[in-house]
């Protein structure tokens, strides 16, 4: 019993601790939020960053850790390069997306398929915050943490509710730039991208999404 106790009590405690860790935005802090990362986007040309993404399935126990670097360029390109544990490449260029594995390359242009269109539009923001937190697609709610701040989308559109019950972006407060970005499946399975080594308005050159 007093184990049982124990083992309570110690679950009260983190599930206050992680409820502490954000506190709901005011209305003046959303507006705050929205206008700094709005004006960081629109400051922000080029950005090239490492990343680690984690995937977690709700059937497994297990994560699948993959690592590479992302490069994005105003206005609508974007690649995501993996380099491990597998090799291969994502990229859109605002007219068509991007596959290539084991050196063979799957375009498909964009305004063919409304879904495409839309993960474009996702990819694109959730990478540099232009057009994604002040978005009528989706339903917004915004929290405030010690280092950073906290944005959770619910999608209204059926294109990407089919896809992402939430979206949850991560900005840092000392430059209000997007640092992770959690994509939460409609069937609990979760993405996580965490940035690292960000560089922002280095240049970067068009072939790079090819």
């Amino acid at each position: 019993m007093r184990k049982l106790i124990v083992l309570f009590l110690g679950m009260v405690v983190v599930v206050a601790t992680l409820s502490a860790q954000y506190q709901n935005a005011t209305d003046s802090q959303k507006q705050e939020v929205v206008g700094k990362i709005s004006q960081a986007a629109g400051e922000m040309n080029t950005m090239q960053s490492e990343f680690t993404q984690v995937r977690e399935l709700s059937l497994m126990d297990d994560k699948i850790t993959s690592v590479g670097k992302i490069y994005f360029k105003k206005p609508n390109k974007v690649r995501l390069e993996y380099t491990s544990p597998y090799q291969y490449a994502f990229s859109i260029d605002g007219q068509s997306m991007k596959m290539t594995s084991g050196g063979q390359t799957t375009t498909t242009p964009t305004n063919q398929s409304k879904l495409f269109n839309e993960i474009s539009k996702v990819l694109i923001g959730g990478i540099s915050g232009s057009n994604l937190v002040d978005s009528p697609d989706f339903d917004t709610q915004f929290s405030v943490g010690k280092d950073d701040f906290k944005v959770v989308l619910v999608p209204k559109k059926k294109e990407v509710r089919d896809l992402f019950a939430a979206i949850h972006l991560f900005i840092g407060k000392q430059d209000n730039r997007i640092r992770s970005i959690e994509l939460i499946e409609k069937g609990g399975d979760k993405t996580s991208i965490t940035l690292k080594n960000l560089q922002v308005n280095a240049p970067i050159h068009d072939d790079t999404f090819k």
